[in-house]
């Protein structure tokens, strides 16, 4: 299939799912977080402890990829910390060796759901997750389902609708011929510009909270991966969490003014937080809930 964003539609989620899983639990060792130099889990769990402040809380992490990101949020001392993600048995097996932390482990999804009960969390977080999920709605309900009163969801991700990938990617074929993310050709970029803005509007004037799909790269019904988020399925347009967990009456304590990492996203972030270039988002779940 071609590498600009194809919508993706109810009738097709079966099929990618299935071809998500099967990356999944076969995990390529240069695939996501597995490659990243330690300091970004490191800054990763030093935001996360900003927030949760009880060392006795427990707290899980939505799709870790391995024991990288469980272990290092276990060393800032709290109770117990799980990483959950689709672990086969071998890998799940491999990775539980690795970890040093005694408080930190690794569990499988069940039937792609959270296998905890209700209230169970004090936290939970997840590092460049939320774009691989085709039920995006369902997953949030999972979370909040799992979640105590009074506890935190932490978001980190890509904001793969806003309008800086697209500008981004204009500049990028100006100076070379390499495709960019799904993008394949300049127009491709060119034309990304409108339809940012068109993403946009369609989250913003939705009633309900709307997530936006995409194909992920394809090829005889598997995932064609070579780079980062060729298996991104999910644009993470920020409006649509923001709907969401206001929706459910969820305390927005952080929501991308603060995200970014040049001077040039920190400004613009500030300014124009439901399309930033990338999405820091800190929930309080109300306590009567």
């Amino acid at each position: 299939m071609p590498i600009n964003p194809k919508r993706l539609y109810e009738k097709d989620y079966q099929s990618v799912i299935n071809a998500l899983i099967e990356f999944y639990n076969e995990r390529p060792d240069n695939y996501g977080l597995m490659e990243r130099p330690q300091e970004v889990y490191e800054n990763y769990a030093k935001y996360i402890n900003k927030y949760v402040q009880d060392k006795n809380s427990v707290l899980l992490d939505l799709g870790s990829g391995s024991w990288r990101i469980p272990d290092t949020i276990a060393g800032y001392g709290f109770k117990q910390v799980i990483g959950l993600d689709y672990f086969s048995d071998e890998k799940l097996n491999e990775y539980s060796k690795e970890i040093k932390n005694s408080n930190a482990e690794l569990v499988q999804y069940e039937n792609g759901k959270i296998p905890f009960g209700n209230g169970y969390f004090d936290c939970i977080s997840s590092l460049c997750v939320l774009e691989h999920i085709v039920h995006i709605r369902e997953t949030l309900d999972d979370m909040d389902r799992v979640l105590k009163p009074g506890g935190f969801i932490i978001i980190q991700s890509p904001n793969w609708s806003g309008i800086n990938v697209y500008l981004s990617a204009v500049i990028h074929f100006i100076k070379s011929k390499d495709r960019f993310w799904q993008l394949n050709t300049f127009w491709d970029a060119f034309f990304g510009v409108f339809r940012s803005i068109k993403w946009f509007l369609e989250v913003l004037l939705a009633k309900e909270p709307k997530f936006i799909l995409t194909f992920p790269r394809m090829k005889q019904g598997k995932i064609d991966f070579e780079r980062s988020d060729d298996d991104a399925v999910h644009l993470c347009q920020p409006l649509s969490f923001k709907k969401y967990f206001r929706q459910k009456g969820y305390e927005i304590i952080e929501y991308n003014r603060n995200a970014g990492v040049t001077p040039y996203s920190k400004f613009f972030n500030k300014l124009f937080p439901s399309m930033a270039t990338t999405n820091e988002i800190v929930v309080r779940k109300p306590i009567g809930k």
